[in-house]
């Protein structure tokens, strides 16, 4: 009785595992889904490394193929308002020459806990949103 009960059981959670279509070997190799950056002080530009970041999230954009990708820097960056538009562009101009949608993009402000981290108005996250 107890062996019916645990093939049974065996049987439902394969097959419930199967219904989502996601195994779990597959949830391990989807990239991350939040990228942090970070800009040159007072600009727009963005360092080696983070536009490396930048490229590897854009990847990781076509393998989620998200339905919104949130760009967050904080709203008041020593430089001025020039900069903070700036800092969006750069990174939203990144991602579509590797192809992503632009239709799904969302300029948002970066959390104050993230602004009050060392290097918070430089800092600025890419999250990929499903």
């Amino acid at each position: 009785m107890l062996r019916r009960a645990f093939i049974l059981f065996a049987v439902l959670v394969t097959g419930a595992c199967g219904t989502l279509g996601i195994t779990r070997r597959q949830q391990a190799a989807l990239p991350p889904d939040h990228y942090v950056v970070f800009f040159s002080p007072r600009t727009a530009q963005l360092a080696d490394d983070a536009q490396m970041i930048v490229r590897q999230a854009a990847l990781a954009v076509r393998q989620r193929k998200p339905s919104k990708i949130e760009i967050a820097v904080p709203p008041a960056v020593p430089g001025g308002a020039n900069v903070v538009e700036g800092r969006y562009t750069a990174i939203q101009n990144m991602i579509s020459a590797a192809g992503g949608d632009p239709s799904v993009y969302a300029r948002v402000v970066l959390s104050s806990d993230a602004q009050r981290l060392p290097g918070g108005n430089d800092r600025a996250e890419i999250r990929l949103l499903k």
